[in-house]
């Protein structure tokens, strides 16, 4: 029977393409509360954004809801990394229709359901989510 070794080296996870930073294997967040949830960005210890020296852009590509999910109302509420493209509390995705698209105020986002987009931080007004971050 032949045994393999691996080195520490080859149980490193490799990310060769910026595709593979596209769909959370960055981390996720289980967010439950009303506080609100902002990316910190950046690829070293410091949890301040400021003093990422080494800092790469993360943002939330993708949040599930866990039960029925209401954002919080204004600013705070889901905030897109580019409010013309992506559903948000202040912005209706007018780079996609000029004449289309709501605000995600007061909307129930049910159970089961993923959405897609970027976006840097979100607060809830109930419900419970996991949020997964990428670049």
């Amino acid at each position: 029977m032949e045994v393999q070794i691996k080195t520490k080296k080859q149980n490193k996870m490799a990310f060769k393409d910026p595709t593979d930073y596209a769909f959370g294997q960055l981390g996720s967040i289980h967010a439950a509360g009303t506080e609100a949830i902002t990316i910190i960005g950046g690829d070293d210890t410091n949890a301040t954004p400021a003093g990422n020296t080494n800092r790469i852009t993360k943002v939330f590509v993708a949040i599930t809801f866990l039960e029925d999910t209401v954002f919080d109302s204004g600013s705070t509420g889901l905030v897109p990394a580019d409010a013309q493209n992506f559903p948000s509390s202040t912005g209706t995705s007018t780079d996609i229709d000029a004449d289309g698209g709501d605000v995600v105020d007061s909307e129930t986002f049910p159970k089961g359901v993923t959405i897609y987009g970027r976006w840097t931080g979100f607060k809830l007004a109930s419900g419970r989510v996991i949020a997964y971050v990428g670049i």
